[in-house]
């Protein structure tokens, strides 16, 4: 059995869950500001959120949209995509009743946390949602390296040495979002602290705290090292990012297994950075296909891959092949 399906992912649920209204307060020290009704009916107004204790660093934003493939807030093919995604995780999530979803993948790739930041960044764009983004990839190289923050403290001294948590979360400049970074490292025993009691209640009191906000949480890859299926028991739904042309079927097949266990609401079918694609140039992954794609050939809605040369750029790239999958 194959991790990808034949058929686009199938995450609208069955009736378009009832939007949820703005809370009169977030949490006990952000309060959301909801629109004041317009002759007895509401208004579409963006929540707004004031911050108190999280502290506000309006710099990281410019550093994260300085990344490729990182969405702006424009009409791009790019944006676009991933706010199409979202709807979907949106609804579904909604629909289920949960509000903390795992974003992971088989090997360590860009795409997995630029799936994760990006799907926060859309969710937060939407009018009445909030997200809070949380970095648990404790050996670095996560979301805290996209947002230039590698010097806060975050998850790994709150598990660790259980530093409160409003003193660690980071508002990065984007109204409606919410980071708490990875920390300073814990690299060496990240899986027992991912796996830990304090995790469990953690992720128990991160889900009652804000309730009225998406958890997004970006995972280290489930095959690189045992910090993924260690916090998976915590999580309500995950995402899996495959990288195409460099993901291994074999891979494929083993996080499929590891995965069993969970609820795994879809996958996402990403490009290779410009790095992976020119090193593994002359040995394309089982996912390519027998013959590079001419773009002005007409693809099947069911072809279960997306099949190109070479790319002209990752942001070129993901704006014009990005797709998502349903799971087996």
């Amino acid at each position: 059995m194959k991790l990808l399906d034949d058929g686009a992912l199938a995450l609208l649920a069955e009736r378009n869950a009832d939007r949820l209204l703005p809370p009169d307060i977030l949490d006990s020290d952000d309060g959301a500001r909801p629109g004041t009704p317009l002759g007895g009916l509401p208004r579409a107004e963006p929540l707004h959120i004031e911050y108190s204790s999280t502290r506000v660093l309006t710099d990281a934003l410019a550093r994260l949209q300085r990344t490729h493939g990182v969405v702006k807030p424009d009409r791009s093919e790019l944006a676009e995509a991933f706010k199409m995604l979202r709807n979907q995780v949106l609804q579904r999530m909604r629909a289920d009743g949960h509000n903390l979803l795992a974003v992971t993948s088989p090997r360590r790739i860009e795409g997995k946390s630029l799936t994760a930041v990006n799907l926060a960044l859309t969710i937060a764009a939407d009018f009445d949602s909030a997200v809070l983004l949380v970095d648990a990839d404790l050996g670095g190289g996560g979301l805290q390296k996209l947002f230039g923050l590698a010097d806060l403290p975050g998850l790994g001294e709150h598990l660790a040495h259980g530093v409160p948590l409003p003193g660690l979360l980071v508002n990065p400049g984007v109204d409606r979002l919410v980071l708490l970074p990875a920390g300073l490292g814990s690299g060496l025993n990240s899986a027992e602290l991912l796996a830990s009691r304090a995790a469990q209640l953690l992720v128990q009191d991160l889900r009652q705290r804000y309730a009225d906000r998406l958890i997004v949480v970006d995972l280290p890859a489930v095959l690189d090292t045992a910090d993924a299926v260690a916090f998976l028991p915590h999580v309500q739904a995950t995402l899996v990012v495959v990288e195409e042309h460099t993901s291994a079927l074999a891979d494929l097949e083993r996080c499929r297994e590891l995965l069993a266990p969970f609820h795994v609401i879809g996958t996402v079918l990403c490009p290779p950075s410009p790095r992976t694609h020119e090193a593994r140039a002359d040995t394309p992954g089982p996912l390519a296909g027998a013959q590079p794609h001419d773009p002005h050939e007409p693809k099947a809605a069911d072809d279960p891959t997306v099949r190109w040369g070479k790319p002209p750029g990752l942001m070129q790239t993901l704006a014009r092949t990005w797709r998502a999958w349903r799971a087996r």
